[in-house]
């Protein structure tokens, strides 16, 4: 598997796979991901994949710069370098209410590019999304890449407050807020899954490299999966 190591920090190293966005970078970086947590475990303080690289942060009270480099390319050296967008990933289905009441930017979204409410779900639903990043706020997945004739620049205005669960797009991802938290990108829908619980066994619903697929469902679906949980 083709990385350079790079130093972020006292006790953090950057693993760079690549310089540009690609989903076969995104798949070895989840895989690399994957492998590393279950290899150096408590040696770890964290690891934050992104979409072209591995921030890990390490205990130096037990490991240092040189041990954990030879771990990590004695861990890296046994994945392949090309990797299956398919393999080692979990599909995901979210359900998803696209009715007006959880989507307050449809309205607007519609008239802006010109879509009936109807494409737009069509649109959003119907496409299979690989999850390029998790961050901002635990759990939130940055989902791509949107349909061309979904995609739209993030709002001018960001609310302060969006609702945990709202379903939301900009530019070229989707995405489900873990909780509430300010946002500029546009709500279409709402899922009643979290997707990050402390107290789930792991805490985030997916990693990076996995596939999501939204199902649309009515109000009602929403409430009575909403009650479940």
């Amino acid at each position: 598997m083709n990385y350079r190591i790079e130093v972020a920090g006292v006790n953090s190293l950057i693993l760079r796979f690549s310089d540009q966005v690609d989903q076969k970078v995104i798949s070895k970086i989840g895989l690399a991901s994957q492998r590393l947590q279950q290899e150096l475990g408590e040696l770890l303080i964290d690891l934050v994949p992104s979409y072209t690289t591995l921030l890990l942060t390490y205990d130096l009270l037990k490991s240092d710069d040189q041990h954990i480099r030879e771990l990590i390319n004695k861990v890296l050296a046994t994945l392949p370098d090309q990797v299956s967008s398919a393999k080692d990933s979990v599909i995901i289905e979210l359900p998803v209410c696209y009715e007006a009441e959880f989507a307050p930017d449809m309205s607007a979204l519609s008239e802006q590019l010109q879509l009936s409410t109807e494409e737009i779900i069509k649109l959003h639903s119907e496409r299979e999304y690989s999850v390029y990043a998790v961050g901002f706020s635990p759990g939130f997945g940055y989902l791509g890449e949107l349909d061309k004739r979904l995609r739209v620049a993030r709002l001018a205005n960001p609310r302060t407050a969006v609702p945990r669960g709202s379903v939301a797009i900009a530019e070229l991802n989707t995405a489900v807020y873990p909780q509430q938290t300010p946002g500029g990108w546009w709500l279409i829908g709402k899922c009643p899954i979290r997707m990050f619980d402390p107290v789930r066994e792991p805490p985030c619903l997916f990693n990076v490299g996995d596939r999501v697929r939204f199902v649309p469902i009515t109000a009602s679906e929403f409430e009575a999966l909403e009650n479940q949980l």
